[in-house]
């Protein structure tokens, strides 16, 4: 099972030869057992028009299962700030590790180097906190991501709201946001795991 984060999404949403050589690789993880999250769900309800279409559209095509987030998720992102492993307005972008880490994935496909330059300190709080990690890797390990403002402005805005809430709460706020992106756009993806009674 192969987790996606975020800028990969993104970088399938760009016109020209960079958006279709990412949908061609969106379609061989899809192919892999390929999911996306209701963390990643969430930050894209959360872009403005028209890439929040874009995504619908994408989704459409690439009908991605979906991993749950539950509390344990965001108590070892949490971890990874506590450890300087992500700035705090960075809490969501490590989340994505998190949940790769937490769901046993085989891997998280990722275009953003703070994510990419990280595994070890990533594999480093996880082996202390007795997990395994994710092969962490770039669908285009040649090229550089910029990273996206709006997204980045998105996760400063999750943090603020969220840093003192209990992981219970923010991990429903993130599965409502998901839920409603899903429900605005008419988009029916298949959601894997149990839900989670908080």
């Amino acid at each position: 099972m192969i987790c996606i984060e975020t800028s990969a999404i993104l970088a399938a949403l760009k016109t020209g030869e960079e958006g279709e050589s990412m949908k061609l690789h969106l379609q061989e993880i899809l192919d892999q057992a390929g999911h996306v999250s209701e963390l990643l769900l969430s930050e894209i309800y959360n872009l403005d028009e028209p890439r929040k279409e874009w995504a619908a559209q994408l989704f459409n095509e690439l009908p991605f299962p979906i991993l749950r987030v539950n509390p344990e998720v965001l108590e070892l992102a949490n971890r990874y700030v506590y450890n300087k492993v992500f700035d705090s307005n960075l809490r969501d972008l490590g989340a994505h590790a998190a949940l790769a880490t937490i769901r046993e994935c085989e891997g998280l496909l990722s275009l953003d180097n703070r994510m990419l330059n990280n595994t070890e300190n990533i594999a480093r709080i996880n082996k202390v906190a007795g997990y395994n990690t994710p092969r962490i890797f770039s669908a285009h390990p040649q090229k550089t991501w910029l990273a996206d403002e709006e997204l980045d402005n998105i996760r400063s805005l999750s943090w603020r709201v969220t840093n003192r809430k209990k992981a219970e709460e923010t991990a429903r706020s993130i599965q409502e946001m998901a839920n409603n992106f899903l429900k605005e756009k008419s988009i029916n993806l298949r959601k894997v795991g149990k839900i989670e009674i908080f």
